[in-house]
């Protein structure tokens, strides 16, 4: 049912006569299979996207936006049927019944796509020059040497550097920033009128994140192209969304100027979902006592890789440099910064998953730097991980009960006491236990990964590392978990380290933030006096290009 649509929709771009419009969604209604939980992916959807406009589609997982993107691109799998009455123009044409032949001819000449994982949709064994380079071979007849040039030009505009390079270059070979570039110039290459964005900027870090925003705005701007942005960050919509659209399973609740929607939401859906939108401000918590425990300590941690080249020799590539942390028991510290800055490489350090070069690392003031692999096994009891993707991190084959009681029974404990202790797990992370013998692809995303951290908890550990264990969940989600993590820190007084690259979500859950640049710790404060007077100019730079930072979100619910 949708709620206030007419109270909120004008719009800066587009008038109530849509046959100006680039993308014309009427009644759209797309039925999911026999047995599926609800009996529509979408229904009765409509709305507009006019010339130079950019409209954001957000919502839950579930909710509908990727079926809606892929129904425009006629990209639906043959499960999904979209129904009769449902129609989708692009410029006043009807591309509902179209042909595979005639869906083909469109795509990339007047609707270009960019997907939310750049590394699965490029092919690995192409370079990214012959990659662009495909699009205009299918769809031109420019000579070799002008496709090369028009595809040099583009890589330039997409603000890539060393095009030439670039051209050569494999997608292994560049950073996810550089190759979700990319993805924009393949899509933009032929000057689409429509461009649909799939979560493009989700797994990227601040700086790389505002880095793509602005590039879409700017090039979107430019050629007066429509753009469907699909996305779960609010930041994102005040940043870059003239008008946003909120689906809940399938149906739109609330369409109007982002402005008036962020500020005044009309659906108490909405409102809830804005009042999940983690800010910049860390809440009011108690402080660590100075006496409490010390789990984990790193003294001067360094990680060195060797690369070895058959012309130039070995080079060593400092990954980690003169990382000195702490964590007391009961703490959170939490280690922010951008792709690259070491976040992920003191985590494996800590871990143990790989050696360091030099320092010490010290688990309840013992020096596991050094021991050898084959003695680890104490370690991994008490130092357990929770992943960023709890999908893949969860064998699909094994119930999620087999998942958990697996660690503990391989330690020691009865198969009776590992399945008990496992319901017990189940119900603090606020699961039906009997829940444990159905797989994972029948959980929901922050369903997964509330199990990744109960077979985390399973091993009683002394220090929990959670690798941007929230950045692919929806706000709503991602609150429920942080709130969760947060609980058990406090009962089971847990040492905790938190990778992220989302400064408001370090804001939310961490009582201590180390900032992390090219290997080294540049700044090391409480997040409170981080977050209200950070000092190193890197740590402001990260702050300052945190999307939607300025804007006033409606936080009544």
């Amino acid at each position: 049912m949708v709620s206030n649509l007419e109270n909120n929709t004008t719009s800066p771009h587009a008038s109530n006569d849509s046959s100006g419009a680039v993308l014309s969604v009427k009644d759209l209604s797309i039925a999911l299979p026999k047995n599926a939980d609800r009996e529509f992916a979408v229904k009765n959807v409509s709305f507009d996207v006019a010339p130079g406009e950019v409209l954001c589609l957000v919502g839950e997982s579930g909710s509908g936006k990727s079926v809606i993107s892929y129904s425009i691109m006629g990209l639906l799998a043959n499960a999904l049927k979209v129904q009769e009455g449902s129609s989708i123009k692009l410029q006043g044409e009807e591309l509902v019944g179209a042909t595979e032949d005639h869906m083909r001819d469109i795509r990339c000449t007047r609707i270009g796509m960019i997907f939310q994982e750049p590394m699965t949709a490029l092919n690995p064994v192409m370079t990214c020059g012959e990659q662009i380079d495909e699009v205009l071979v299918e769809h031109t007849k420019l000579s070799a040497s002008e496709r090369k040039e028009k595809v040099l030009a583009m890589i330039e505009q997409v603000h890539l550097p060393d095009a030439a390079r670039m051209y050569d270059s494999y997608p292994h070979q560049i950073s996810g920033g550089q190759r979700q570039r990319i993805m924009i110039a393949m899509a933009l290459i032929l000057e689409p009128v429509l461009l649909v964005a799939d979560e493009p900027t989700t797994a990227l870090d601040v700086t790389t994140q505002a880095q793509i925003l602005h590039l879409i705005k700017e090039l979107q701007g430019d050629r007066k192209t429509g753009v469907l942005f699909i996305t779960h960050d609010f930041g994102v919509v005040a940043e870059l969304g003239d008008r946003v659209a909120v689906l809940k399973q399938g149906e739109l609740l609330e369409i109007g100027l982002s402005s008036q929607v962020l500020m005044q939401p009309q659906h108490a859906y909405t409102k809830m979902l804005i009042s999940s939108v983690p800010n910049h401000t860390p809440p009011e918590r108690p402080a660590i006592a100075s006496d409490a425990p010390i789990v984990l300590q790193t003294i001067n941690l360094v990680k060195k890789y060797v690369n070895s080249n058959f012309l130039f020799g070995k080079k060593a590539v400092i990954a980690a440099s003169d990382v000195t942390l702490e964590i007391r028991k009961g703490e959170t510290l939490g280690i922010v910064g951008e792709s690259g800055s070491g976040k992920s490489t003191v985590a494996r350090c800590v871990t143990r998953l790989i050696d360091i070069s030099d320092g010490r690392v010290l688990l309840s003031g013992d020096d596991i730097a050094r021991v050898p692999q084959r003695n680890l096994r104490d370690l991994r009891r008490k130092v357990q991980l929770v992943f960023q993707d709890p999908y893949r991190s969860l064998n699909p084959r094994r119930s999620v009960g087999q998942s958990i009681v697996e660690g503990p029974m391989n330690y020691g404990k009865s198969k009776a006491e590992a399945w008990q202790k496992a319901r017990e797990l189940m119900e603090l992370v606020r699961l039906d236990p009997d829940g444990l013998d159905r797989y994972p692809h029948q959980f929901s995303g922050g369903q997964r990964q509330r199990i990744c951290i109960a077979r985390a908890l399973a091993m009683e550990p002394e220090l929990l590392v959670a690798d941007e264990a929230v950045s692919a969940l929806d706000v709503s989600v991602q609150k429920q978990v942080l709130e969760l993590l947060e609980e058990i820190k406090d009962r089971m007084q847990l040492a905790m380290l938190f990778i992220t690259h989302d400064l408001r979500v370090a804001a939310q859950i961490c009582d201590t933030v180390a900032v992390m640049s090219e290997g080294k710790v540049v700044e090391y404060a409480s997040a409170e006096e981080l977050f209200s007077n950070p000092q190193h100019s890197y740590t402001k730079s990260l702050f300052e290009a945190a999307p939607g930072r300025g804007f006033k979100f409606a936080r009544e619910v």
